[in-house]
């Protein structure tokens, strides 16, 4: 399997800064591990049975949408560099060189380098010695453009900071998280309670340290971009399926291209014939009502649909009493 490396998650706790359990890193290795694995002709089924449910499944999401940023995706780079020489000269933009590094700029007339198209991008006034870069197709997503007044300094300094977001480049490591604002797309669908999860992925403070400093604050909402909890003109890359309503929107259930997680044993219940060609994570707590019947469900699809051959799991243990069976699944 591949060899994931921890995000180095961090909560608060009256004032101080704890590192998350490492059940959290094993969540999101999940999710990371699901991600990985071909979805021709069967699909992965994930069942996890813990003490208690908290966070789960927002963190197998989250894996999920790491594992979907680091796949670069080519087709979005043509379009997005059509895109850029269509704007005007003069265009107000960012240009992200490397992961944590910001800088203003704008366009100019695109150029021709040895045989190949490049868009420029101004980072200096003329003043500064107006430097500038050229930008290969291949390096289109990190060009965006950008709403600052197009006045360029001597020297790019630390106020560019606000154009970018030092905790989703932590969780996102090399992969480059300007394509979370190209565009909406269902990296995966969460199934559960909705204020449950709204609490957790939006309103629950987290943080990234290295080296044991504090780096950076952030919410798991500003990577898993939850539809319903997005605000404005963002993108979305999860669609939450509140587990009371009815069922999943057929744009849902289609346009889903990795898997769905289901929080809890209702969703499940209720839904788990769905997404018939997604891989599925059921996150499930020995205390909830409908446990005993999602065990029984779980058991029959084991026993009747289950293909031969490994499933790769995280290397670490799972959780302290929990427990965890993954087998690959037929699809009808």
């Amino acid at each position: 399997m591949s060899d994931f490396s921890p995000v180095n998650l961090h909560f608060e706790d009256s004032g101080d800064w704890y590192s998350l359990p490492e059940w959290a890193e094993y969540f999101i290795s999940i999710g990371k591990q699901v991600a990985c694995e071909e979805q021709t002709g069967s699909r992965i089924v994930t069942a996890m049975v813990l003490p208690t449910r908290a966070f789960g499944a927002a963190f197998v999401s989250l894996g999920m949408i790491i594992s979907d940023a680091a796949a670069r995706n080519h087709s979005s780079e043509s379009a997005h560099f059509e895109k850029l020489f269509d704007l005007p000269p003069g265009t107000p933009v960012i240009y992200r060189p490397a992961p944590g590094k910001t800088l203003r700029g704008v366009l100019q007339s695109p150029e021709e380098y040895r045989g190949k198209l490049h868009v420029r991008v101004q980072v200096q006034s003329r003043g500064g010695g107006g430097l500038t870069y050229l930008i290969d197709e291949l390096r289109a997503l990190q060009v965006q453009p950008a709403r600052h007044s197009g006045k360029l300094p001597k020297k790019q300094g630390a106020e560019n900071a606000r154009f970018a977001n030092a905790f989703v480049d932590g969780l996102l490591g090399e992969a480059d998280p300007v394509q979370l604002g190209l565009r909406s797309k269902l990296v995966c669908a969460l199934v559960g309670k909705q204020n449950v999860l709204k609490h957790e992925i939006k309103q629950t403070p987290l943080a990234l340290h290295a080296n044991g400093q504090r780096r950076a604050e952030g919410h798991l909402q500003d990577v898993l971009r939850v539809n319903q909890f997005v605000t404005g003109q963002q993108s979305h890359r999860c669609a939450l399926v509140p587990v009371r309503s009815g069922s999943p929107a057929d744009d849902v259930l289609a346009s889903t291209e990795m898997g769905v997680v289901f929080d809890g044993a209702l969703g499940f219940l209720k839904w788990g014939q769905l997404w018939r060609g997604r891989h599925q994570v059921i996150v499930l707590d020995r205390t909830e009502p409908y446990f005993d019947d999602a065990i029984s469900a779980i058991n029959t699809r084991f026993s009747q649909n289950r293909v031969e051959g490994d499933v790769a799991l995280p290397a670490d243990d799972a959780p302290a009493g929990g427990e965890v069976l993954a087998f690959r699944e037929a699809l009808a």
